[in-house]
């Protein structure tokens, strides 16, 4: 089963685990750490090691610099979200388990003309979308 395909219930039986590290950052605010724990499992990601490949991805210049008002929209919408289903500030992170259906909530708030969260969604799309393609 790819990312993209997985259900939110398919989430929540694959990732179980008690790995000390994952627990830490990953875990569900409000479970007890000593049990088994939720956990989500992101595939980690790095930037080339070659310089030329490094220098050849224009994350500032091509990205941060053209919208910096739509990154900070999306930031705080991230927020929001997180705090609506129980996480804090400082527990904030992407809850896979709860979010499963990208394009049609994507579609949803396109009709309802919440940019914000239409470009949320697009990035959570996208986002599993190369880890399947990294898969």
């Amino acid at each position: 089963m790819s990312i993209n395909e997985a259900t939110p219930q398919d989430w929540n039986r694959a990732n179980i685990a008690t790995d000390d590290h994952a627990l830490n950052r990953y875990s569900f605010p409000g479970k007890d750490r000593s049990s088994n724990t939720q956990v989500q499992h992101i595939i980690p990601f790095k930037l080339p090691v070659d310089a030329q490949k490094r220098k050849s991805i224009p994350v500032y210049s091509g990205f941060f610099a053209y919208f910096p008002r739509a990154i900070a929209a999306v930031a705080e919408v991230s927020l929001a979200g997180g705090i609506q289903h129980g996480q804090t500030r400082e527990t904030l992170h992407w809850d896979r388990p709860l979010s499963g259906d990208e394009l049609d909530a994507m579609m949803r708030h396109m009709i309802d003309g919440d940019w914000e969260q239409v470009a949320w969604r697009a990035m959570a799309h996208l986002e599993k979308h190369l880890e399947k393609q990294e898969l």
